[in-house]
């Protein structure tokens, strides 16, 4: 049976729930707090959720066969583990999170190279730290903390290194960024042992190509666009990449149907630009997802 493994506890957790549901994986649960779940694609799937940190060790351990998990605990567990996908979502958008350095708000340092060594640094990311001043040249007093880091400061700690989304906690605990220290997204990963096994590894496979499928359609809108054949010429060349024709209009002679999957960051544009160039009118429809072959998987 394939294994998963999951975050919960976190700001992943809904965010994963939801892309999985719009892929069409079904996380079947007895309850909403429960720790065990299965799936049912090309046969049963094992779900277990676990906290974000623990996730890469226990993929790289063989305990479970894959996971999701964030950049940052998989860089900071040096867990050894194969990225199968990445997806920029976090709890309130679809945009990566930030590991930062942050210092009070009236701190005279205006770069991480205004700090004096020793500074104390909080923050759940440890290794993370180090690494971080060893690479500046810089000697920090490294402070595990095991939750509310904003509040170490100035007891137990003089400087923070921790996960910003909104920045809207920093400033609440008096803090500012000094330094982005990493741009951190969610992460499908695999051991070595399961993507050694031939069955194993096209189950996966297929799996990161749903959720693939899924992430790519909430960022896309079709667009059916009805056309005068002799406007043809000046509409199709503006269309979105990869669009098809759908056919003739059952109702209007001398009227062509097209089709296309418009990003939305382009929607607007593309509309103008259509209706500006002949166009009769445009449809948009919401899509769940667009599963590619299984060629063109991970």
């Amino acid at each position: 049976m394939l294994s998963l493994v999951l975050p919960k506890g976190s700001s992943l957790e809904q965010r994963t729930l939801d892309l999985f549901a719009t892929a069409g994986l079904e996380i079947r649960r007895a309850a909403a707090r429960a720790q065990r779940a299965t799936i049912d694609y090309g046969g049963p799937i094992r779900v277990v959720f676990c906290k974000p940190r623990e996730i890469p060790a226990v993929v790289a351990s063989g305990a479970f066969d894959v996971g999701l998990t964030g950049a940052d605990w998989i860089e900071e567990s040096e867990a050894k583990v194969d990225t199968l996908a990445s997806f920029a979502f976090a709890k309130t958008s679809d945009a990566p999170w930030r590991l930062v350095l942050a210092v009070p708000t009236d701190h005279p340092a205006t770069d991480v190279r205004d700090l004096p060594d020793g500074t104390r640094v909080a923050t759940e990311y440890v290794n993370i730290g180090r690494r971080f001043f060893e690479e500046a040249g810089l000697h920090a007093d490294i402070v595990r903390s095991y939750g509310a880091t904003e509040a170490k400061i100035p007891e137990l700690a003089d400087a923070v290194i921790d996960v910003v989304e909104t920045g809207d906690s920093l400033r609440h605990n008096g803090l500012r960024v000094l330094r982005t220290v990493r741009t951190c997204t969610s992460q499908v990963i695999a051991g070595p042992h399961t993507l050694a096994d031939p069955s194993k590894r096209e189950r996966v496979h297929n799996v990161v190509r749903l959720l693939r499928a899924a992430a790519a359609g909430t960022r896309r809108t079709m667009i059916t666009v009805r056309v005068p054949e002799q406007s043809l010429h000046t509409v199709t060349p503006l269309m979105p990449a990869g669009s098809w024709r759908a056919g003739t209009d059952l109702a209007e002679a001398g009227v062509v149907v097209l089709q296309g999957l418009a990003p939305h960051t382009e929607l607007l544009q593309t509309t103008d630009a259509l209706l500006a160039a002949g166009a009769l009118d445009i449809t948009e429809s919401d899509i769940r997802k667009t599963v590619p072959a299984p060629h063109t998987a991970c």
